[in-house]
């Protein structure tokens, strides 16, 4: 694989780190600010907000440039986002800069996605998208977690003044490492991108998208006390439950990547179909710590396999609208994170009602496999079309 993908990686793990942080910054971001827990969280909020309404509108303004040149800026307002975070000196200001910082965080996705099928043979990119994927889990296992450290230690400042300095580092990479590319063509009237956006494979693969978010979000949201209501696991027991689902998700990271390449929609539709058993096995699974443990990560393996591939998909099926089309799918799965989260925080009213979250996730998992085999009717369409 070329060298530029691990640039990306480096752009995609700083992306994600911050864009996750939070969750493990509410204790010192509320006493630091003088606010509740509660509007400290909504600085979560914020940021997928700004990634959902702000992806598509940058994805056109820089349809013009060259995805290089995309990948520099992106990196370049997310390194201020987040050294404006660092300095930010109250809870509004802070607020803006993540809102700031949430500007790069589709389009940088959706120039790397396709920059990483473009230094690829065709029949890699999904192998390629899912090394570049790495990053984002890498830092769903080490970034948060060593931020949150960093900020116990510290304060909450210096974690977003760390990750501003990987902005930096990823900038450099980019500069160094990512070949330059022709510009992406002249601009592409907004009518026809988003006339592109309209075409019903590319929308019902975006549903596919927005599910397999949800699904892993109405539980993941709410995994600690999943684990220590159902489980009987303490604290410190969890941190390392969660570092056994994290080698799950790398691990299906670097698998859907080669089931894709092999083939893209059967293999993503299996994958649903697999995670929504083990969500329902792991209702009476997560009474025992073994069988729990077994399925959580056969879980990771399984609901984060079909993330990587859905982005090369939907960029392939856009046809002159690549850059809007990936960042169109960002803001899907950014969707489906606030969407998962909310529906599991309608159960969990009571200890006993976590026993209903594996339900939510794999009845929201066969939904997504019921939308692939929708997708797989609009292809069979599109391709006899074509001929």
């Amino acid at each position: 694989m070329p060298i530029a993908l691990i640039a990306l990686a480096i752009g995609a793990f700083g992306l994600g780190t911050t864009e996750t942080i939070v969750m493990g910054l509410l204790p010192q971001l509320s006493a630091g600010l003088g606010v509740s827990i509660a509007q400290a969280g909504l600085l979560v909020s914020g940021y997928a907000l700004g990634v959902t309404i702000a992806s598509p509108v940058v994805a056109i303004l820089t349809n013009a440039y060259s995805r290089r040149y995309t990948l520099l800026l992106t990196m370049a307002i997310f390194t201020v986002g987040n050294a404006l975070s660092a300095i930010a000196p109250g809870y509004w200001s802070l607020m803006v800069a993540r809102v700031v910082t949430s500007f790069s965080h589709g389009t940088f996705y959706g120039a790397a996605s396709v920059m990483a099928c473009q230094v690829v043979p065709p029949h890699q990119r999904a192998k390629a998208l899912s090394l570049v994927y790495i990053g984002l889990t890498l830092a769903m296992i080490l970034g948060v977690p060593l931020g949150t450290v960093v900020a116990q230690i510290s304060s909450w400042r210096v974690a977003f003044g760390l990750i501003a300095a990987i902005g930096v580092v990823a900038w450099l990479s980019i500069r160094v490492w990512v070949p330059q590319d022709k510009v992406s063509g002249p601009p592409v009237k907004l009518y026809a991108q988003l006339h592109a956006m309209t075409r019903p494979l590319v929308v019902t693969m975006m549903l596919v998208s927005m599910c397999t978010s949800a699904s892993m979000f109405s539980l993941f949201t709410y995994i600690t006390p999943f684990l220590q209501v159902r489980t009987g696991f303490s604290e410190h027991a969890v941190d390392l439950v969660l570092l056994l689902i994290g080698g799950g998700l790398c691990l299906g990271n670097l698998l859907g990547g080669r089931l894709a390449d092999w083939k893209m929609l059967p293999s993503c539709a299996g994958l649903m179909l697999a995670v929504a058993v083990v969500q329902v096995l792991l209702v009476p699974g997560s009474l025992n710590v073994w069988t729990c443990l077994i399925l959580l990560f056969l879980w990771g393996v399984f609901i984060y396999a079909p993330m990587a591939p859905l982005q090369s998909y939907v960029v392939t099926c856009s046809g002159s609208a690549p850059n809007i089309a990936s960042a169109m799918n960002q803001s899907s799965f950014n969707f489906g994170n606030a969407v998962g989260a909310w529906a599991g925080s309608l159960l969990v009213a009571g200890p006993e009602s976590y026993g209903g979250l594996p339900y939510l996730s794999a009845a929201m998992a066969g939904l997504g496999c019921a939308l692939v085999f929708l997708a797989k009717y609009f292809e069979k369409q599109t391709q006899q079309a074509g001929a």
